[in-house]
């Protein structure tokens, strides 16, 4: 059976591949403009409690690549967005 492991129980199994997981995850979401980073103390109080977390978990396939796979945290979205107005 394959298990999804959080980023940090990963690194600890995976170890190099893990990082590099990561790093190839992360490269794609800044080569493809999907998120822009911003500093925390640039946001305001209601930005930053609006904000959606990113998760990342480390997975193994089946033919022993380590692959990151991340999303985002949607449940506090729901709380102040439209169901129309999200996809």
């Amino acid at each position: 059976m394959l298990t999804q492991h959080s980023v940090k129980k990963g690194l600890k199994i995976f170890g190099e591949a893990g990082i590099s997981a990561v790093i190839d995850e992360l490269k794609q979401l800044h080569s493809r403009e999907v998120l822009q980073p911003k500093m925390r103390d640039e946001l305001t109080t209601d930005e930053r409690k609006n904000a959606l977390r990113y998760l990342m978990f480390l997975k193994q396939k089946n033919s022993g690549q380590i692959k990151g796979r991340g999303c985002a945290d949607g449940r506090p979205q729901c709380k102040y967005m439209r169901e129309e107005d999200t996809s």
